[in-house]
């Protein structure tokens, strides 16, 4: 099935939101005070934008002050799909826990999910499906929401920012 710019866009948003959460939510609940649990963050993220550059994200930045990873897409970042996923995975070992979150970290990402799902209803799309029990939402080709509808597209401008971590 071919999938379109617009489709793609907003997985990549989704897809970059869930990770920012995770690895996020992971890193800031290693270390015993707030002060370490930043560090081990800042720590954890800096290793891992510094591996996806050496397994050829070639433009892929060091994070910021609060570790968070990059809004872009693979190809703003010097790289295809496939690269990217190939260096997540040859890099995600660097994050703490992996980069998978705890159960109450899942239950956070999922509350978030929920929120932007309500919005994404509260303006117009009423196919709009509330997030399963992991916090993915089951969108775009076959799944009754059509992310490149003009109706989708305006809910999601207005309602992306609540998908902020």
């Amino acid at each position: 099935m071919s999938r379109t710019p617009a489709y793609e866009r907003c997985v990549r948003h989704l897809v970059s939101t869930i990770l920012t959460a995770g690895l996020t939510l992971a890193a800031a609940a290693c270390g015993g005070s707030p002060s370490s649990a930043g560090s081990a963050q800042q720590n954890g993220a800096l290793a891992f934008f510094r591996c996806m550059r050496s397994h050829g994200v070639l433009a892929y930045p060091d994070p910021g002050g609060d570790g968070l990873l990059p809004k872009k897409t693979p190809q703003q970042l010097g790289g295809g799909a496939s690269e990217y996923e190939s260096a997540r995975g040859a890099c995600i070992h660097l994050v703490p826990n992996g980069g998978r979150p705890s159960p109450a970290q899942v239950a956070q990402y999922r509350s978030v999910m929920l929120t932007y799902a309500r919005c994404i209803r509260a303006h117009g799309v009423p196919t709009m499906p509330d997030p399963d029990s992991r916090g993915y939402l089951d969108i775009g080709p076959g799944s009754g929401v059509d992310v490149e509808s003009p109706r989708f597209q305006a809910a999601y401008r207005r309602c992306r920012s609540k998908l902020a971590p």
